[in-house]
């Protein structure tokens, strides 16, 4: 009985960071796909996606703060891919996707105190039509756009 073993060259030596961070896969076809990246380090990513990759396979990924990188799918797995990037991923780029992890600080607006009063320069207008007039504007409304429309139709 004899045993076939495959040797392939497995570095997988970078420090890992679980993220979760958007980006955009682009299959060998050129499709792009909006995917959520689980695991990241300067060698490569994992993530997971709908349309079916092969193993081998040369993608492009868009990761905001590094820009596009070319990836080879190492390994697959019920829709999880591993892939390795074709060039490593500076400390620089690492550092800045990593830097999109925590939620920027909102923005706070200078709001009145509760319970004190808005002045308003002007007073509010209230419109002094009466019922007949209104019942006569909303009809006006209602009817002109098909009077237009069937003018059209016979201008036509």
């Amino acid at each position: 009985m004899s045993f076939v073993a495959k040797l392939y060259e497995d570095d997988r030596s970078a420090e890992r960071y679980p993220v979760l961070l958007d980006g955009t896969l682009r299959n060998p076809q050129a499709e792009p796909q909006d995917v959520v990246i689980d695991d990241l380090s300067a060698t490569g990513f994992r993530t997971a996606t709908a349309r079916g990759l092969a193993v081998g396979d040369t993608i492009t990924l868009g990761i905001f703060g590094v820009g596009l990188r070319t990836a080879r799918v190492q390994r697959a797995s019920d829709g999880h891919y591993g892939c390795q990037f074709v060039a490593p991923l500076t400390a620089e780029e690492l550092a800045s996707a990593l830097a999109g992890l925590a939620p920027p600080d909102p923005i706070r607006f200078p709001a009145p105190e509760l319970g004190a009063s808005v002045a308003v320069d002007q007073p509010v207008r209230e419109w002094s039509l009466s019922p007949r007039m209104r019942v006569l504007c909303i009809t006006a409304v209602g009817v002109a756009p098909w009077l237009l429309l069937g003018l059209a139709w016979r201008l036509i």
